[in-house]
């Protein structure tokens, strides 16, 4: 069986091929021209160049693939009007939708995201996939984007589309080339974040997830969601993890969350308009944050098998790569 996988050269994606590859299947990744490979070079892949903004790039991709995995969907990296966001979302599901309904695949693997998992119901419960989204920040366009694409997923789930949804918590490990969610690790072992926002959070090690999707592909339910993590903790216990595996001091210094949510947006206005760069971090990112809280996630653990590997690995096998491709000294 091939499998065409979109974002393959992300963290999520550069593993999920990994894990294919381990499982026997055949893999097809998807790239833009512009794509830095690094993360899946040397694998015996084929590759396809495309773009999820344009129909006919996915369609001519999965020809001869009879499973599809969206590893890197939409997400706004400035802040731009809601309305926008959400066009540019459902454009993207839709694009990736329509071309496997077309194509006839057997099943869609969507990746979609945390803080499309709303609070529990009952105080002092995990929050778990039965509980909506919900956001004070309706102005957000990450926030408000996401849940519309995944409910745009679930409405092709109704029409037929046998496709499963898979929301991973924050992820680390080997192979980020961009680097996405280890920058944490790099700041950190670099002593170039003194400050931290604390809130809850939970983290698995990308591999459980990548192999957590291919069993969502093998045992999961057609329109279910299934949340992959493992980890409940805050951002200061990580922090004090990462700088104990790396042999450093932790970041100290607690930051009102808004003070970081007002300093962030006030960041990205002089950084667009004063320095006339990209910033480099978006003015919504902290809003973002606030939406994490801890997480039920015995439902992929029972029903799919996901692995519950200890997050130290994890860390260590992410610096240890940094440490091989030059993003830390040795």
């Amino acid at each position: 069986m091939k499998a065409l996988v979109l974002g393959a050269t992300g963290l999520l994606g550069a593993n999920l091929v990994r894990a294919l590859l381990q499982k026997g299947y055949e893999v097809r990744a998807f790239k833009r021209k512009t794509s830095k490979t690094i993360g899946i070079a040397g694998l015996p892949i084929e590759t396809a160049e495309g773009d999820v903004m344009n129909r006919d790039s996915i369609s001519e991709a999965l020809k001869e693939c009879q499973v599809l995995f969206h590893a890197g969907p939409y997400y706004p990296t400035l802040t731009i009007p809601v309305r926008e966001a959400v066009g540019l979302g459902l454009t993207d599901v839709r694009n990736v939708m329509e071309s496997a309904k077309q194509a006839r695949i057997e099943r869609v693997i969507y990746t979609s995201t945390l803080t499309t998992i709303g609070p529990p119901s009952r105080k002092g419960t995990l929050a778990n996939e039965d509980c909506a989204f919900q956001t004070r920040y309706t102005n957000n366009p990450y926030l408000v984007a996401k849940s519309a694409m995944e409910d745009e997923v679930r409405r092709y789930a109704r029409e037929g589309l046998p496709v499963v949804i898979v929301n991973p918590t924050a992820l680390l490990g080997p192979y980020d080339s961009r680097p996405s969610s280890g920058t944490q690790i790099l700041m950190i072992a670099k002593h170039m974040m003194p400050a931290y926002i604390e809130g809850f959070t939970n983290v698995i090690d990308v591999r459980d997830v990548a192999m957590g999707m291919v069993l969502a592909l093998e045992r999961g339910r057609v329109g279910d969601r299934y949340i992959l993590g493992h980890l409940n903790t805050n951002q200061s216990e990580l922090n004090r993890m990462i700088a104990r595996i790396l042999g450093v001091s932790p970041p100290r210094i607690p930051v009102p969350y808004e003070l970081a949510r007002w300093g962030s947006k006030f960041g990205e206005w002089t950084f667009t308009h004063v320095l006339h760069r990209l910033p480099p971090v978006p003015g919504f990112f902290v809003e973002v944050l606030a939406q994490l809280q801890h997480y039920d996630c015995t439902k992929a653990v029972r029903e799919l098998g996901l692995p519950q590997s200890p997050l130290e690995n994890a860390i260590r096998d992410a610096v240890k790569w940094f440490r091989e491709k030059g993003y830390l000294s040795a």
